[in-house]
């Protein structure tokens, strides 16, 4: 799950969101909303040259073999470092495999009701996920804060407005700022740790917060709006200031 932060980031999520889908063959679900959808900033557009490179390397032939010797096509054996299972294309001789909703036997593809192939697989597609390489959380803390302000989406701008308000009258806040909800980057507990206040602005009723208070243990406080209007940077300055003071 990706969440781009201005208009112009949305090129870059949507390229992270192919990396992600194509090297781990999972689904992603990419996070915009109308601020973003109807705002706009100076972006160049890149050149071919400059794009990461997203092409597949499909299979091209069997990649099992069965105790008899011969050698089959497994759509179901797993890369060991990325656990995304092999892609065929469609129609190709000697690749032909079951797709569809039903739960799958690991390795051959072929149907399974067995209990212990079901639990075996749902936690393979959890640990799938769980083992995707995203970018560590970057802090913006020039001062060594004690509060830290963390946001994700479209309340970047407003977020960032209202902390450097606070700088300029001489407070002491730390931004961060994430991308990747699902899953975290890898630095985001440590990151919490560090901090005496963890402030989440939000245009929910704070579902990030619940997730940080879920996952690390942090008691976070949540500033919500969910009046489809968004954050003013006066409005929001004010709020942080009252989170800073206690």
């Amino acid at each position: 799950m990706i969440a781009p932060r201005t208009p112009a980031d949305c090129f870059e999520a949507a390229l992270e969101a192919a990396r992600i889908a194509l090297t781990y063959r999972t689904p992603v679900m990419l996070l915009s909303d109308g601020y973003l959808a109807n705002g706009s900033e100076p972006w160049r557009i890149p050149e071919l040259e400059e794009l990461p490179d997203l092409a597949v390397q499909f299979a091209q032939g069997p990649n099992h073999t069965l105790d008899d010797g011969s050698e089959v096509f497994w759509p179901y054996k797993r890369d060991p470092q990325t656990l995304a299972r092999p892609w065929a294309i469609p129609g190709t001789p000697g690749l032909e495999h079951r797709i569809g909703g039903i739960e799958k036997e690991d390795g051959s593809g072929n149907i399974s009701y067995a209990p212990a192939n079901h639990d075996f697989m749902v936690r393979t597609r959890q640990a799938k996920i769980d083992g995707i390489e995203v970018a560590d959380l970057e802090v913006d803390d020039p001062d060594e804060a004690g509060t830290l302000v963390l946001g994700w989406g479209s309340t970047y701008g407003p977020i960032t407005a209202a902390v450097r308000r606070l700088r300029a009258a001489g407070e002491s806040v730390a931004q961060a700022h994430l991308r990747h909800l699902n899953p975290f980057p890898r630095n985001l507990g440590t990151v919490l740790e560090r901090y005496q206040k963890v402030v989440i602005p939000e245009m929910n009723l704070g579902q990030l917060a619940t997730l940080i208070r879920a996952k690390y243990l942090v008691d976070a406080h949540s500033y919500n709006q969910v009046n489809g209007m968004p954050f003013k940077a006066e409005q929001l300055a004010k709020a942080l200031k009252e989170a800073i003071d206690g």
